[in-house]
């Protein structure tokens, strides 16, 4: 390149193409102008410079039009990413590309990611895509207009920091300048953040990076604004970290306006990290703004936002460019909290991140209802007599801790000595949650330190031998890549050693009696080969009596250490939220938390876990697991309804994401009621949903009668199409297609659901409401799929339209088993959801991009083949005989074999989203002021929200 054509001179060159681009213009006509030659180029560009556009020569004509080419054909790449969704506003992207020179703030950052960081390129890639994609929904001039509000959902412990400094990053090489972001109510939290943000992202480059602390209009000079560079030739990007407090808040928007001109030069990105923290407006939400009632906090953000004063009134000037995004893994406040204008809900975009392969999150933990995880076997469970225990301890009337701790530390020892004969430097935890309050984790603490102290040292080791054995038996490496088998650093991970070769660094280990963190005279944390007992809450913020931090504090350098350091933490509030606990590997958590949003960030185990993913694990009461699998549901329903909004062009202004309701209140809240008081039932609504029979009763004669049922019901349907022989999903599979609804309903009825899926409670309601949408004219005729393993080595069985090689699935260990239920985890064959598109007749570029699909890929690919309008049901047949592929060593398996007395028939029910900009609506979702986007398109058909 001969310029920097992310400068901001050449904004208007690139509105220009973009709106040839939007009347479909083609890309050889827009490089010349749509004059057809060089001359006619030549005389264009003269004439636009001649109207004070930037002056650019033909060359750098032809390179804008190039990067503009480029970045539509990343955006088409990006729509069609596995992980990544957004729904958007009615606004144009802003067709900004990935900056390319080595020197630019993205680059750098990026080959830091790969080299410092040890991210896999994969994981920079899907970072760089939906950056990439946020970035383009940024706006570079807001000053006449409404500022720009996104959100962005992520997971717990996930790498959202990692997200927001590469937007940062790479917004800043298209000039925005000034940067702010919003960290909890924490400051040492702050403090963390400022520094880790400034080391990402100073480096030497195209920009001079500066961190900029607790703005005012005091602030010394040199970090005035009067006395910054915010001009659009300025190398300068400028950030500052502010806690959600309202004086810090005051004084930032202060500190922002006190200089007009400077005001009119900023282009803002603001970053409200943990979005759905400190800023909710938990005030009266009135049908005006006078009407409503806002919480200082969120008063001042909105203030800031809007360009408004501190005191809500209008500025004297407004910023060049104001764009709010929200980071959040608990976005249910955020979307059923309030809606108009001015305030901050997402109006203009929601994004989901993707979730990297390396990550254990709720799905991969405690398994989804009918999806591609069961859950691994880490999680243990702590009985209602430890519970009243642990109580006694709280309450002080007991000393000795009960059994299920007792095994959960000496896991934990286990682990750490694992750890050190691996040679690894890092610290490891021990996390310890049973109470909110500093009272019961002082007299935890007592009793904990008075069992490790002083129990017989020989019976402690033959405990933690008995449980090393015992775990590494109930979990062996065989189980972990069954139930996890797209885990992304398989190569990586390392089976148990032998008892043998960590009894010596547990020996070691169990000798030294556990104590805190010693501070040396000059004021150094001091950490030995034992184990750190830290009591981390509001009442320890300095050292005890005794010359010891109380607290969690990790090493700086952990290099500079010759065994890995070892900390059991017990707390409560601060450990809820933001906080980061090194090498987690055993966690006691017993609290009982009434909200989802709460609870799930809680979850400090959800995170990355390369080097010792075998060492993981829970102890969990039984209702905290089962909360954890509604929560697991709650996250992926909501990660679909956003895909799904996507992929049918539904705008956040107009439509808010419908969120999964939870059974009942007394089992969990999505969240706090004052947080969530635009929430309202929506009608029920099936669009985008998928059903599928996973559950089945052990019972010959009720599988007998499925089998029968389906049967008669293929019988019914006659000759199928023969599949197109090209198409690897589709060629053994028996096809029919434009099936009337009246055809299948009858089947549907017969069919016996076991009584634990929620399918069972809902099928009347579905089919009243698939009759109702049909008639509407909203819903096609149905397509239907036989699927055929298309594996010659398996059984087969005789069908009316002849025979069906037999799905192999084995079945679930868990407590459904024992009920004499069959539960098989997940029915359907991710290729089956594309048996029926046309591909014979299909676009080449649509045909190579399903013939190169990753699962994730397909439902979207679906809608691109123009089946958005048409529900499929996809039939199997499951061989009772199956078995289990491969065991442990020791025999052991998450599963086992099916062994059921007849083979199974299942069905899966694919209902699609509708077309572009329709709605079809038990979920809430927030209540949408009328005609909040103005310039929404005519949506017909809006039954629900």
């Amino acid at each position: 390149m001969s310029k920097d054509y992310a400068l901001p001179e050449f904004d208007e060159y690139r509105a220009w193409i973009n709106k040839r681009r939007s009347k479909g213009f083609s890309w050889d006509e827009i490089e010349y102008c749509l004059t057809g030659d060089e001359n006619g180029l030549i005389e264009f560009l003269k004439k636009k410079s001649d109207e004070d556009w930037w002056e650019v020569d033909e060359n750098d004509w032809k390179e804008l039009v190039a990067l503009q080419k480029q970045s539509e054909e990343q955006t088409k790449q990006i729509y069609l990413a596995s992980q990544t969704s957004m729904i958007t506003d009615l606004g144009e992207d802003g067709n900004y590309t990935v900056p390319s020179s080595e020197r630019s703030s993205w680059q750098l950052y990026k080959k830091r990611l790969i080299e410092e960081k040890h991210f896999l390129p994969e994981s920079v890639t899907e970072i760089e895509q939906s950056t990439l994609k946020i970035l383009n929904r940024l706006q570079a001039h807001t000053d006449h207009g409404d500022a720009v509000k996104g959100l962005v959902i992520g997971n717990v412990q996930s790498g959202k920091t990692a997200n927001m400094a590469g937007l940062m990053a790479m917004s800043a090489d298209w000039g925005w300048n000034m940067f702010i972001v919003l960290s909890g109510t924490i400051e040492n939290l702050r403090k963390q953040t400022q520094s880790r943000l400034f080391d990402d992202l100073n480096g030497t480059g195209n920009l001079n990076w500066r961190s900029l602390e607790h703005l005012s209009k005091q602030s010394p000079q040199g970090s005035r604004a009067q006395d910054l560079h915010f001009e659009q030739m300025s190398r300068e990007r400028y950030f500052t970290v502010c806690l959600k407090n309202s004086a810090r808040l005051r004084k930032l928007i202060q500190w922002l306006q006190c200089d007009q001109n400077k005001q009119r030069q900023m282009r803002i990105l603001v970053i409200d990290d943990e979005a759905d923290q400190a800023g909710i407006n938990t005030g009266k939400i009135g049908s005006t703004e006078e009407d409503t009632e806002r919480k200082t906090i969120n008063r001042l953000i909105v203030s800031l936002v809007d360009g408004k004063n501190e005191k809500y009134e209008d500025a004297a000037a407004d910023y060049e460019a104001m764009n709010y995004i929200g980071y959040t893994a608990t976005p249910y406040a955020n979307i059923l909290n309030e809606s108009g204008r001015e305030s901050l809900y997402p109006r203009n975009f929601i994004a989901t991140l993707g979730v990297s392969k390396e990550y254990f999150g709720p799905q991969q933990i405690f398994g989804q209802t009918g999806g591609d995880y069961d859950g691994l076997n880490i999680v243990r469970n702590i009985s209602d007599d430890d519970l009243k225990k642990i109580k006694e301890i709280h309450d002080g009337n007991a000393a000795e801790i009960p059994e299920s701790l007792k095994k959960a530390v000496c896991w934990f020892l286990d682990g750490v000595a694992c750890r050190r004969l691996w040679n690894h430097h890092k610290p490891v935890t021990m996390l310890i949650h049973t109470s909110q309050r500093t009272l019961h984790h002082e007299n935890l603490e007592n009793a904990l330190m008075n069992w490790l102290e002083n129990s017989d040292k020989k019976e402690l080791f033959e405990k933690c031998e008995e449980v090393w054995e015992e775990e590494c038996e109930k979990f062996p490496m065989e189980m972990f890549f069954e139930e996890y088998p797209d885990y992304a650093g398989t190569d990586n991970v390392r089976d148990y050693p032998d008892f043998a070769e960590i009894s010596p660094y547990l020996q070691t280990l169990i000798k030294l009696n556990p104590t805190h963190i010693e501070m040396s005279e000059e004021g150094d944390l001091q950490y030995d080969e034992g184990i750190h007992v830290c009591v981390d809450n509001c009442m320890n913020n300095g050292i005890n009596e005794d010359g010891m931090y109380m607290r969690i504090a990790y090493p700086e350098r952990e290099e500079d250490l010759d065994k890995t350091p070892a900390f059991i933490v017990i707390g409560g509030q601060t450990l809820s939220r933001g906080l980061t606990l090194e090498g987690l590997l055993c966690t006691y958590f017993l609290r009982s938390v009434g909200q989802a949003d709460t609870l799930m960030q809680m979850g400090r185990w959800f995170g990355y876990r390369k080097g010792y993913e075998m060492l993981i694990r829970l102890w969990l009461t039984e209702k905290t697991v089962s909360q954890f699998r509604f929560l697991s549901d709650l996250d992926q329903d909501l990660r679909d309804e956003i895909f799904n909004m996507d992929i049918t062009g539904k705008v956040p202004a107009n439509y808010g994401p419908r969120v999964k309701n939870t059974p009942s209140y007394s089992f969990i809240r999505i969240t706090a009621k004052n947080r969530m008081q635009s929430a309202q039932s929506t009608d029920v609504d099936y669009s985008g949903s998928f059903n599928q029979t996973y559950l089945f009763d052990n019972d010959a004669g009720i599988l007998q009668n499925n089998l029968d049922a389906t049967m008669e019901f293929i019988g019914r349907l006659g000759s199928p199409e023969i599949p197109s022989q090209n198409f690897r999903f589709a060629k053994t599979s028996k096809l029919w297609r434009n099936i009337d609804f009246s055809v299948i309903k009858p089947y549907l009825k017969k069919y016996h659901l076991q009584k634990n899926m929620h399918l069972a409670s809902s099928i009347d309601s579905l089919i009243e409401w698939i009759e109702m949408i049909s008639e509407k004219g909203n819903l096609n005729n149905w397509n239907i799929v036989l699927s055929d393993s298309s594996n010659e080595d398996n059984a087969t069985i005789s069908t009316p339209v002849g025979p069906i090689h037999l799905a192999t699935r084995t079945k679930k260990v868990n407590e459904k088993t024992e009920a004499g239920i069959i539960d098989i985890g997940a029915l359907r064959n991710p290729k089956d959801i594309l048996a029926d598109v046309d591909y014979d007749n299909l676009d080449d570029d649509i045909r190579d991009k399903i013939d190169h699909c990753t699962s994730g890929e397909i439902k979207g690919l679906r809608n691109v083949a123009g089946l958005n309008t048409t529900p499929q049901l996809i039939l199997y047949f499951v061989n009772k005989d199956s078995k289990v592929s491969r065991r442990s060593k020791n025999g052991v398996s998450a599963r086992q074999d099916l062994n059921a007395p007849v083979h199974l028939a299942g069905y899966c029910l694919n209902i699609p989203g509708g077309k572009n900009g329709q709605d079809y609506a038990a979920t809430i979702s927030i209540h949408m002021e009328d005609n909040v986007f103005d310039g929404s398109a005519d949506l017909e058909g809006t039954d629900g929200d």
